[in-house]
């Protein structure tokens, strides 16, 4: 990642930075969460922040923002006898990280171990009601002798499983120190949805994580509509930061052209794929794509950029003819690459368990389609936040009702309307520029914690 402007530390710098202790998600420039993450803690100082997480989490991590990490292994992460025989173990304590790993897009795992665990042993372990209390995490004394070292002085949370949610808690209690959450996703209301005991799982994880917002003295939403049902849900106030983008940097590949050839156009998804809700819809839009393509008035191709390994997934996008995998490239080209793109996609699945899973959720990329000035097409629910913000704002070209007819007509208007395309493009760049700009969102977010001691 680019470094910001250099007034981006303007009002922080007579200000002492506390030392942070984060915990759920770690810095990386391929998820959601980790791009959010570092884009709105550049500019603390590097020696403040730590991070602690699982082993299996602590892939592809960056440490340009943060660079000591302590893993939270087998003295820490605990599963009951006998799934303890099967899971992997990663040693407890600091890890070393000499430079960043590149991300390999599109790697499908394989091995056997693989197959079983993901296919069959999670899925059964979540049906039977046994996976919510088969795994824990728990404070070993190294763990609690390197937390006195470093004596944080705030935590900042991303929680998204029942292990994590009362670690955390354990966390807060054990440290005495104010403590931040941040929620990406609404995954409270998905996290036990199927299965003989989801009554009582999500009763009991409902509890667990009100108790968790109890301790927690400052609320964050990725949008603004998980920010108003959060504080109608759960009686808290909820603030809304969505990933930051470096302005300056964007700007200088921002599309100016919008003419297509209709012989070469590409579209363009970037992100996650999987069962968090999107996977049905990308299938839907690309099988839209080969029957447009079909009518030899237009040739497409819908280029994927995604860290899933999910091979049933790939393999069936894979199927489609338009389907084009782009290999992995490194965050700081993303605007040349978006840029170079003529409509970017987001989709949004129509499922019940991904209106569910996503309803509240802003994209992380959200803001950096909007800045790259090439023309957004939404294919979402009606009721998803992010149909409803680009609805509003006039930023995109939204389609919120399920089916190929529909999608063929979306594509087609914006081929063949380029004042339209303009006009989105424009309406994106300037709402980017007022709502995300790393300096006053990044700035504002670090005051915010700074003010918790």
């Amino acid at each position: 990642l680019e470094d910001l402007p250099n007034n981006y530390n303007f009002c922080l710098n007579n200000m002492s930075l506390p030392r942070i202790l984060i915990f759920g998600q770690p810095f990386n420039n391929f998820s959601g969460g980790g791009i959010t993450l570092t884009n709105l803690f550049r500019g603390w100082e590097r020696n403040k922040i730590v991070v602690a997480y699982k082993g299996h989490g602590l892939i592809n991590v960056t440490t340009d923002v943060c660079n000591t990490y302590y893993q939270l292994g087998r003295d820490e992460h605990k599963w009951i006898f006998p799934l303890n025989l099967i899971q992997r173990k990663f040693i407890s304590g600091l890890r070393s990280y000499e430079k960043s790993t590149k991300l390999e897009f599109n790697t499908i795992q394989k091995g056997l171990r693989y197959r079983l665990v993901n296919n069959f042993f999670y899925p059964v372990l979540k049906w039977l009601g046994f996976f919510h209390f088969a795994v824990r995490l728990e404070m070993s004394e190294k763990f609690k002798n390197w937390l006195h070292e470093y004596s944080p002085e705030i935590i900042y949370l991303q929680v998204a499983t029942r292990d994590e949610i009362n670690f955390a808690i354990e966390l807060i209690e054990y440290l005495n120190v104010p403590a931040a959450i941040h929620m990406m996703d609404d995954w409270p209301s998905t996290i036990s949805t199927t299965g003989l005991f989801k009554r009582y799982w999500s009763s009991k994880i409902d509890n667990e994580f009100k108790s968790l917002l109890d301790l927690v003295k400052l609320h964050l939403g990725i949008s603004d509509a998980m920010a108003i049902e959060y504080e109608s849900r759960y009686k808290k106030r909820f603030f809304t930061f969505h990933n930051p983008i470096n302005t300056e940097n964007w700007l200088q590949h921002t599309k100016t052209e919008f003419t297509i050839n209709k012989e070469k156009i590409k579209i363009l998804y970037s992100g996650r794929i999987g069962d968090n809700g999107i996977s049905e819809s990308l299938f839907e839009v690309a099988g839209a794509i080969d029957a447009l393509n079909e009518s030899k008035e237009y040739k497409i191709t819908l280029h994927i950029q995604t860290p899933s390994k999910m091979k049933q997934i790939l393999n069936r996008l894979g199927s489609y003819k338009c389907v084009v995998f782009n290999p992995f490239v490194e965050y700081r080209l993303l605007p040349e690459v978006f840029a170079q793109s003529d409509i970017l996609l987001l989709a949004n699945d129509f499922s019940l368990k991904g209106i569910r899973y996503l309803k509240y959720s802003m994209p992380t990329k959200a803001s950096e389609y909007m800045i790259s000035g090439t023309p957004v097409l939404i294919y979402a629910p009606s009721q998803a936040a992010v149909s409803e913000f680009f609805r509003l704002n006039e930023c995109g070209y939204c389609i919120t009702t399920q089916g190929r007819n529909e999608i063929i007509a979306a594509i087609r208007s914006l081929i063949e309307d380029e004042s339209l395309r303009r006009m989105i493009s424009q309406n994106a760049v300037s709402l980017a520029k007022e709502r995300f700009d790393a300096v006053k969102v990044s700035t504002e977010f670090q005051k915010m914690l700074i003010n918790l001691q």
